[in-house]
């Protein structure tokens, strides 16, 4: 792999449950970008942390039953970090991803604070958006950075794509009253109770029916900290995974080309629970995703 886009990619990186396999259809990013998170740092040591607990689960996924273990994966490392400047990194992440975006790949990205979104969507070019998030990410900036990781659907929404948000239950004013003007619709947990998981996965799909590529962002604390207590803001009042993962099987077809899963923070995650949550839910996603092409 000689193109310049790949300058910056370690592919000696440690490899998720050991596969390395170049002929599966799935490429995975290791994105260890912490560099604005604003409570509890350590995000930047989730992409090999999940590597190495992605040893000890299954890979059959009995929701699809599909052996994601025959499938493999195609673990291509990590893209190293500049040390301070995060539009640096999202300029790295771009060009890694688009490399492989343009290959035809699906390409999982494995982060690192939520801020390495915004490079995965600009290498890859969907436009629509899937985030399920306990916060809304659209502040105009934060702390006066307008790359904080609480404003990566901001600076997605001005790209001009279509986000819509579950699990939602942290928000400011600022972002509900920019979500309301630019039409980005959003579901908190209370409110997936009372529909249920087959009305919100058909609003989902509804809202994404003239989608033609679209991109899953999976920021851990969107699931409550009963489940996944190691992520860098926790916040009460979240979605249990099974609920999670019922909703993606509803709605993921083939239009979906990639997706992450961001703000794991091991340092907080002694029992490795959220580690081992974020291995399967990356299984899981891969296996739907590989179901829908296949039919």
């Amino acid at each position: 792999m000689s193109d310049s886009r790949l300058l910056y990619l370690n592919e000696n990186s440690r490899k998720f449950a050991g596969f390395n396999k170049p002929t599966s259809p799935f490429v995975i990013i290791g994105l260890p970008l912490d560099i604005t998170s604003s409570f509890r740092p350590g995000s930047r040591f989730a992409p090999s942390t999940i590597r190495e607990y992605a040893q000890f689960i299954e890979f059959y996924s009995i929701r699809t039953g599909i052996d994601m273990g025959e499938i493999g994966f195609n673990d291509v490392g990590d893209v190293v970090m500049h040390p301070s400047d995060v539009e640096e990194n999202i300029r790295r992440i771009s060009d890694v991803t688009s490399y492989f975006a343009e290959k035809g790949k699906i390409v999982i990205g494995i982060g690192g604070e939520h801020s390495v979104t915004i490079g995965t969507v600009r290498g890859i070019k969907p436009d629509c958006i899937l985030s399920i998030d306990a916060h809304l990410d659209l502040r105009d900036e934060y702390m006066g950075y307008k790359y904080d990781h609480a404003c990566v659907m901001r600076r997605i929404s001005e790209q001009g794509i279509k986000i819509m948000e579950i699990g939602t239950r942290a928000v400011s004013k600022e972002e509900l009253d920019y979500a309301n003007r630019n039409g980005i619709a959003y579901f908190t947990p209370h409110q997936i109770r009372l529909l249920g998981v087959r009305e919100t996965a058909k609003k989902i799909a509804n809202n994404f029916r003239d989608c033609e590529k679209i991109y899953v962002t999976y920021d851990m604390d969107g699931i409550d900290p009963a489940y996944a207590p190691g992520v860098a803001t926790p916040e009460p009042e979240g979605l249990d995974p099974t609920i999670v993962l019922d909703i993606i099987s509803l709605i993921i077809d083939k239009r979906v080309i990639g997706f992450d899963v961001v703000e794991v923070s091991p340092p907080h995650d002694p029992s490795g629970i959220t580690s081992v949550l974020g291995a399967r839910i990356i299984l899981e996603t891969s296996a739907q995703i590989y179901k829908a092409r296949s039919l």
